[in-house]
């Protein structure tokens, strides 16, 4: 009796462990993925290009004054945005399009979940989408998950919304949204810095100015050496929809 209750205990735990409903989503090679031809991590490029992206906003306070720095050294940037604080402060997404930068799909609420659904997922980006049409009459040409979690789910939800998915070269993440100060955010990008990056900062999220100190930092070393900062779409080639 003990053996066949020991038997049917290793029977089920062996169903646990292979069970197709399992929690966790299916997660392919970052290969696979790329073989899309709807998900990025970088440019595969010779050209001296890279892209500055922002994650998390607008902020209202530190996203104006990143623009007045991006103005300053006439450098274009990519934002993903988050579709509430875009709600709550549209003029400063619009600042973003006037002065010639791209605005990407963050997601409604920048909800941290690698399990979540795909049917929830498109409900954020979905979300996020309308929120961006009605203000500032644009549909992104990119999405990018929160916390860069990417799974079979998340890749599909965006695809099947029309929306590539771009996240940053595994190489360009200074960790600024984890405190990291200035000198070691310009040391990480400046030392990493190819052609065809793209690099991960962030503008919201909570007090950033080791980031904008950063950046002001960054932009002219990095100019010095010869290389163009570029809007996604402008390293990735897509064009972006403007809608009327």
């Amino acid at each position: 009796m003990k053996r066949y209750q020991l038997l049917v205990l290793l029977t089920i735990v062996l169903l646990s462990v292979t069970d197709p409903s399992d929690s966790f989503a299916a997660i392919k090679e970052r290969y696979e993925y790329e073989q899309t031809g709807k998900v990025f991590w970088e440019a595969d490029t010779d050209e001296t290009k890279l892209a500055l992206t922002f994650d998390d906003g607008p902020h209202p306070a530190n996203t104006p004054e990143l623009l007045d720095i991006l103005k300053a050294y006439n450098v274009k940037a990519t934002f993903f945005v988050v579709g509430k604080w875009v709600k709550a402060y549209p003029d400063i997404v619009q600042r973003m399009l006037d002065e010639g930068h791209e605005v990407a799909n963050h997601t409604y609420s920048h909800i941290y979940d690698e399990a979540i659904t795909k049917e929830d997922l498109m409900e954020e980006i979905d979300h996020a989408n309308q929120v961006l049409e009605e203000t500032v009459h644009i549909r992104p040409t990119y999405f990018r998950p929160v916390g860069g979690y990417y799974t079979d789910d998340i890749i599909d939800a965006a695809i099947d919304l029309k929306q590539d998915v771009l996240l940053w070269s595994w190489h360009q993440d200074p960790r600024d949204w984890a405190g990291t100060p200035t000198t070691e955010i310009v040391k990480h990008v400046v030392d990493h810095a190819q052609g065809g990056d793209v690099i991960l900062l962030h503008d919201g999220g909570g007090d950033r100015q080791k980031t904008l100190r950063a950046v002001k930092l960054i932009i002219p070393v990095l100019k010095h050496q010869g290389y163009q900062f570029v809007t996604a779409s402008e390293l990735l080639k897509p064009s972006p929809i403007y809608l009327n």
